[in-house]
């Protein structure tokens, strides 16, 4: 703040001796125009004298002693009353000027005197500031904050070397304070009580302004690092202009070769999901060829066609390969829209999936097919869980893309070009994303409808009633009915009717 004062101070001295200057030229061109005003004056007298003599010469002789005398009586008085207004209008010039001199010396020694007071208060300046500070080039502008922000850092060093040290001198007059209070409560008497009570309020005293000494500077300290903070921002600032247009350019080309390098890793990913879909789908028509297979093989008990066999061959020789090749599997069985055997299609119009009589070969499963059935399940939860994987890793993907494009629109870093790309990039993900969420779908269908076979004792406990087993109930209701004949026929029909139904559905 001292600093500041003293500047503006200085400023205003500069104003002063401004002012200054033009009242002098003021008074210089005062001067000139009397000097014009007394060579008129002159000229006007010489014409005077000229304009005498011709009159002198057409009077006569006899007149001419008493001409002479009054020319020489009338100009005398003439120009001594000119002088005389001439002298006055100088004066009054001369008073006005006087004044003009006393109120600025008034003013300048006015100023001076408030210098020579924040001169001996804060000290002086290292290195006055040039004039127009605020309108300067950046230049100097920088090196006037720069020695400002020096003179604000030394100030606060010294300040903070005087807090360490009223600190140090605070704890050790609290020491001496507990000490003194030790020994006031130590009960011990001493004939120097007084003097020791006097000596301890005079400590406190001190202390009490050390305190206060101490707030003081912590508060200067903290209004100096303000300006400091606020000296360096504007330095920051300063900073950032002059260099904002030298990086501009290296900014804008690695953004783009980092939107770009963005880019190109989306479409690799990209590129990666769609082969795993296309893994994935090649695995859900395996996996329903299976599930057709087996179903045939539990519930008609009949040998697979030569290419299931082959179709087992093939995936027992797949199994044995698997750590030595990639996972590149062969059909095992019907895909699409082939079609299947005509045996199997012949037992499949003719022969229903359940019935009442079931066969003797579908009664004696064995343990192997269970425990396939259960690796099918397994199988089919597992690829449903790297499908869920996918859905959301393609979801992020779709996401990141379109906050990329949001910061490429932004910024108007997009092409064009980039624009068909992102359109059908945009168009490939979204196709991608509802692909797997159907291919999810069909797939725990297909969970839900996969039953594992159960043993023959489970199967037996199981199986749907006979006809004779069905019908005994409704006999023997019949029987009860005929004994008790006092219902009317249509009451009886109607109970044998509903009875019938219940057991039906």
């Amino acid at each position: 703040v001292a600093k500041d004062v003293s500047v503006r101070l200085h400023h205003e001295l500069e104003n002063v001796e401004e002012k200054r200057t033009i009242t002098e030229d003021e008074n210089e061109k005062l001067r000139q125009q009397l000097i014009e005003v007394e060579i008129a004056k002159q000229a006007l007298q010489n014409e005077l004298e000229k304009m005498k003599e011709q009159s002198l010469k057409r009077r006569g002789s006899k007149d001419l002693p008493k001409s002479e005398k009054k020319s020489q009586q009338t100009p005398t008085e003439d120009d001594n009353e000119d002088l005389k207004c001439q002298l006055q209008f100088v004066k009054e010039e001369a008073a006005l000027m006087r004044k003009k001199m006393a109120k600025i010396d008034k003013e300048k020694d006015r100023f001076e005197h408030e210098l020579q007071k924040y001169r001996s208060f804060y000290g002086d300046l290292d290195s006055p500031l040039p004039k127009g500070e605020a309108g300067g080039p950046p230049t100097t502008r920088e090196a006037e904050l720069k020695l400002r922000l020096r003179l604000v850092e030394e100030e606060a060093n010294i300040l903070g070397r005087k807090i360490v040290e009223l600190e140090v001198e605070n704890r050790g007059l609290k020491a001496e304070l507990d000490d003194l209070r030790g020994d006031d409560f130590s009960g011990t008497t001493n004939p120097l009580l007084g003097e020791q009570s006097e000596s301890l309020s005079e400590l406190r005293q001190h202390l009490q302004l050390v305190e206060d000494e101490t707030e003081l500077l912590r508060r200067n300290v903290a209004d100096l690092e303000e300006q400091n903070k606020r000296i360096t921002a504007e330095l920051n600032k300063y900073k950032y202009k002059s260099g904002a247009h030298e990086s501009s350019r290296h900014h804008d080309n690695a953004k783009t070769e980092a939107l770009q390098e963005e880019l190109k890793a989306a479409r690799m990913q990209i590129n990666e999901l769609s082969g795993k879909v296309m893994q994935l789908q090649y695995e859900n028509r395996v996996l329903m060829s299976n599930m057709q297979r087996y179903d045939l093989a539990s519930h008609l008990g009949i040998r697979g066609s030569p290419r299931d066999s082959d179709a087992e061959s093939d995936a027992g020789k797949k199994e044995s390969d698997d750590d030595s090749r990639p996972p590149h599997r062969k059909r095992e069985g019907p895909i699409g829209g082939e079609s299947d055997s005509e045996e199997v299609r012949n037992i499949r119009c003719l022969t229903p999936t359940r019935s009442f009589y079931p066969t003797p070969s579908g009664w004696q499963k064995s343990f192997t097919d269970r425990q396939q059935m259960k690796d099918i399940r397994s199988e089919a939860e597992r690829l449903g869980k790297t499908i869920d994987r996918l859905i959301s890793d393609t979801s992020t993907i779709i996401t990141e893309a379109r906050i990329y494009v949001a910061n490429g629109d932004l910024f108007g870093l997009m092409d064009e070009e980039d624009d068909g790309s992102r359109i059908r990039e945009h168009e490939l993900l979204y196709r991608i994303n509802a692909q797997m969420k159907a291919f999810r779908k069909e797939l725990q269908a297909f969970i839900d409808r996969l039953e594992v076979p159960k043993s023959s004792d489970d199967r037996s406990a199981d199986e749907p009633l006979s006809v004779s087993q069905m019908f005994q109930p409704i006999i023997l209701l019949i029987l009860i009915l005929v004994l008790f004949s006092s219902l009317s026929y249509t009451t009886i029909f109607k109970l044998v009717f509903l009875f019938t139904l219940f057991f039906v559905l």
